[in-house]
């Protein structure tokens, strides 16, 4: 996606006098890593039997797992990304729809924004709906954006769509460590305790309790 399609979306949202949070959605909403690594150590070995939660809390992501970075299972993963039936069946994070339908009266969500390819955004949708999730447009990850660069694509598109994108609540820590000194929007870092940067508005968030409450705080 270029420049253009970017200044596209803000002028979309300025015309529908929209203008809200955007919402990640793996590690967000969906508990995707729960799905890889159950699936991924039947295929591919657990040699330090860890459990899904132990394995999980140890390496936070795949790429992480160090007996996991082969050409077989990147394939796999590769294969299995750009699935959409399985995005449909991804389990949903605990409690995680019915308070952000809960802060979406408070601070609407004006997008979802992805660093899933663009290839599963069909299922996504599925996946959302089934799940009452806002009806908002989703932004994902173009094909020409590799996965490892997904975070730094996401920062860059925060950057474009601000002011009407006046933020996102986000699992990521990495992807705060992408965004310029010059950012003001606010971060609400899911999952996290603690955030690298005091430069810009990053408010940590253990849970999705503490999401809620900070937004009511800042918003309401």
């Amino acid at each position: 996606m270029n420049t253009d399609h970017y200044e596209e979306i803000k002028k979309d949202l300025e015309t529908k006098s929209l203008k809200g949070l955007a919402l990640d959605i793996d590690e967000t909403l969906s508990w995707t890593i729960g799905y890889w690594v159950e699936h991924m150590q039947k295929s591919f070995g657990n040699p330090e039997n860890l459990s899904i939660q132990e394995l999980i809390t140890k390496y936070r992501y795949t790429q992480n797992v160090p007996y996991w970075q082969t050409d077989e299972a990147n394939a796999w993963i590769d294969e299995h990304i750009h699935s959409n039936d399985i995005q449909e069946v991804l389990p949903l994070i605990e409690n995680a729809n019915t308070i952000v339908n809960e802060i979406n009266l408070i601070k609407p969500f004006v997008l979802y924004i992805t660093s899933r390819p663009i290839s599963v955004i069909e299922g996504t949708k599925i996946w959302l709906r089934k799940h009452n999730f806002p009806n908002v447009d989703i932004i994902a990850r173009p094909l020409d954006v590799a996965p490892l660069d997904g975070t730094k694509w996401k920062a860059s598109v925060l950057e474009k769509l601000y002011p009407f994108v006046e933020g996102i609540v986000d699992d990521n820590p990495s992807l705060v460590k992408h965004l310029s000194e010059e950012y003001k929007g606010t971060v609400f870092l899911y999952d996290n305790i603690e955030t690298s940067r005091q430069d810009i508005n990053i408010i940590p968030c253990k849970s999705w309790s503490d999401v809620s409450e900070r937004v009511k705080s800042l918003y309401s």
